[in-house]
């Protein structure tokens, strides 16, 4: 039968693709077709596989059945999907099965086999995740030594001129995000092992006016609780007191009162409670009644906040905050660390310390210790060469240290600090996996560890496929969106930055814990080289190795980074530059109906776009139209703007979010993820009915594969 386009069929399908090629330059046909000859019309009226959507397919804790697979995938065949990427998950998942099906067991693997024969058959892509869950990369194989690692450190004050002989303190081995805080996990979740290692021993001379509070000793008075001044500069990010906030838009405070006036540069604070909610100020007097603001403290970033500002000599320095009145019920509470949303409203302070001269400006989060972005606004203020560190005062003792911890050392004149500098575990695991499938995640910046890791997975499923892998049966593997955190160390760290940034960062090593070498400039400099390193690595390591690694097995590789905001310490570009197929997430809008586009998502389509332009690829695909908290409420009229919203910003393969395996028939509508959807699957009730709204993303998706982009401008 021949197919005729009529006016009303032409203004529904072809409308936004005139927008996107004609207004934003981004298809040339004459060009492809002066190359292969495409017959647009035919792949228009019936789309090719390629541009067919695919959706992402979870196991959800074990409840797999043929039965229900089978109907799933015959299913998706029929109404035009083009393949399925499966993730292997949980999130408090009821069983709806006789027997859970655990992960890797013959049982399971016996699914899978019938999974990867029946989708072969049937001609459907086939992919998995990078991990069980979707964080990123990890597993119960991995070792404590092979994961996640963050710097560590201890600092011992040391007089020079004389002698020291001694124990310098061993850093925090804690598994955890900062120093001694160790990371949450459930009351049921298996115990996070610990790991520790040192990498060196610097120590350095500090300037003259570096003097700690501890010999200053000023008063410490608050507004209720009780502080004492040893409590708040010990170091210890755990243990902590409680400030009990003042009236609704009050303010409750705590104050250091000096002898005389002091100069003071940076502010050092770790406060807990229900940050999202109060602001905090550094202010200063000189009579303890009238104060002025030296500095709002901002929220957001790493566990420990350090400040810099211009110099503010007083008397009288005080941390305030103002706690707004409550929300109503059910508005949601802003809590956070170390405070429950019915706790009393107050702040939890670990540590307050101020600093008579400046430390690197949010050194925690330059240190690759966070993830925000803009740190070009949080450039650290120019200090005077007499309150930098030398670089040449810098001495590296790393050979002097014994295994114990013992130094033997003599110190030339002035007063130093010896910086003993490990690192330890973050303790990020694969998630939301079953507790069988549940590990570490692997060092993403070690070359070692991360093929060991990948080998090890990639051989699972070669056992699990009968070897059916390639260009027939499992065809992908896709990495999500980042979701493991930070990181900022490995085993090679030193070798690894001196190798790539063409200096030894040894003397530079006190910028890590924020003192200032040489000058704010080049410890920000230093700081720069640093996360760049972590950013190489990381898409070097982890990210192309794997794209080498599938290549191996003929296998392709899709690829998410950043999604709606940055998520890790690297360009997602780079992270994608070796994708096969470079992907990005796209959001509904939270509340159903609403014609609101979500714009923060526009960008990562856009980014994965820019990288297929850039490095060759022609598929730009995005996990697509996930929803939250609004179960079986979507249908393709209230997505669509969604979808169109994608495909004007670059894409032309879609892959929706997403289509939960239903192993049983009789429990309907079926198993979800969790919160998220939107809930498109073979219960759903438009399900037999899909093949419109399919064809409708697949015949868009078709003609934007076709042609070269062409672009006029580069936009930085």
């Amino acid at each position: 039968m021949k197919v005729h386009f009529d006016k009303n069929f032409k203004r529904f399908f072809i409308i936004p693709i005139l927008a996107l090629s004609l207004g934003m330059g981004l298809v040339n046909c004459n060009e492809q077709s002066a190359k292969t000859p495409i017959d647009l019309e035919t792949g228009f009226i019936t789309p090719p596989q390629s541009a067919k959507p695919r959706v992402w397919w979870h196991w959800m804790n074990g409840n797999i059945a043929k039965e229900g697979i089978r109907a799933d995938l015959e299913w998706m065949h029929r109404v035009g999907i083009g393949g399925f990427q499966n993730f292997d998950a949980a999130l408090t998942t009821p069983q709806v099965v006789d027997k859970r099906l655990v992960y890797m067991t013959p049982e399971w693997k016996d699914a899978f086999l019938f999974t990867t024969k029946l989708a072969d058959s049937l001609g459907l892509e086939m992919a998995i995740a990078g991990s069980p869950g979707w964080s990123e990369s990890g597993g119960p194989w991995v070792t404590p030594a092979q994961a996640m690692k963050k710097f560590v450190w201890s600092e011992t004050w040391v007089d020079g001129g004389k002698p020291f002989t001694g124990t310098l303190p061993k850093p925090p081995t804690t598994t955890g995000t900062f120093q001694n805080i160790a990371i949450r996990s459930s009351e049921n979740a298996a115990p996070i092992p610990e790991y520790y290692a040192d990498a060196a021993v610097v120590a350095y001379r500090l300037p003259e006016n570096d003097i700690p509070m501890a010999e200053l000793q000023p008063k410490v008075t608050s507004s209720s609780g009780k502080f004492n001044l040893a409590a708040l500069i010990d170091g210890d990010l755990v243990k902590s007191t409680f400030l009990p906030a003042a009236p609704p838009n009050g303010k409750s405070w705590i104050q250091f009162e000096f002898t005389k006036p002091e100069t003071i540069q940076s502010i050092t604070i770790v406060a807990g409670g229900r940050e999202g909610r109060t602001s905090r100020a550094l202010e200063a007097s000189d009579d303890g009644l009238q104060f002025k603001t030296v500095l709002e403290i901002t929220r957001g970033g790493a566990t420990q906040k350090t400040m810099t500002f211009p110099p503010a000599t007083s008397k009288f320095f005080r941390v305030t905050f103002i706690t707004p009145a409550p929300q109503p019920a059910g508005a949601g509470s802003g809590g956070s660390r170390g405070q429950a949303a019915d706790a009393p409203a107050g702040m939890q302070i670990a540590e307050l310390d101020l600093h008579r001269v400046a430390r690197v400006n949010r050194f925690e989060d330059k240190a690759g210790f966070s993830s925000i972005s803009d740190l070009y606004s949080l450039a650290t203020p120019s200090v005077s060469s007499t309150d930098a560190v030398n670089k040449s005062d810098v001495v590296d003792l790393t050979s002097k240290m014994q295994p114990d911890g013992t130094l033997n050392w003599t110190p030339p004149a002035g007063r130093w600090i010896v910086l003993r500098l490990g690192y330890s575990l973050t303790g990020k695991t694969n998630h939301p996996a079953s507790p069988e499938a549940t590990g570490l995640e692997v060092d993403k910046l070690s070359a070692e560890h991360c093929k060991a890791y990948f080998t090890e997975y990639l051989d699972q499923y070669k056992d699990a496929t009968g070897g059916l892998m390639g260009k027939k049966g499992l065809q992908y593997l896709i990495t999500d969106s980042w979701e493991a955190g930070t990181l900022n160390w490995t085993d090679r760290m030193i070798i690894d930055f001196k190798n790539r940034r063409g200096y030894d960062m040894l003397p530079w090593l006190p910028v890590l814990t924020g003192h200032i070498v040489e000058s704010a400039e080049a410890s920000d400099q230093f700081l720069w080289d640093f996360r760049k390193t972590i950013a190489d690595l990381t898409a070097e390591n982890h990210y192309d190795q794997l794209t080498t690694l599938l290549h191996e097995r003929g296998m392709g590789r899709y690829t998410e980074s950043h999604e709606s905001g940055r998520a890790l310490v690297a360009d997602g570009m780079e992270i994608k530059r070796t994708a096969d197929i470079p992907m990005s997430a796209t959001w509904t809008p939270r509340i159903v109906g609403s014609n609101a586009i979500s714009t923060v998502h526009k960008a990562d389509v856009r980014e994965s776009a820019s990288v297929a332009h850039i490095y060759g690829q022609n598929l730009v695909a995005a996990e697509s139209m996930t929803a939250i908290g609004t179960p079986w409420a979507w249908s393709p009229e209230l997505l669509k703007p969604t979808a169109d919203m994608e495909l004007t910003s670059g894409l032309n393969r879609f892959v929706i979010h997403c289509s939960v395996h239903q192993p049983v028939n009789d429990k309907i509508p079926g198993l979800g993820l969790g919160p998220f959807g939107q809930w498109f699957t073979r219960n759903e009730t438009c399900a037999e009915q899909a093949g419109a709204w399919t064809t409708y993303l697949a015949r868009n998706s078709y003609i934007l594969q076709q042609g070269n982009f062409v672009a006029a401008v580069i936009h930085f």
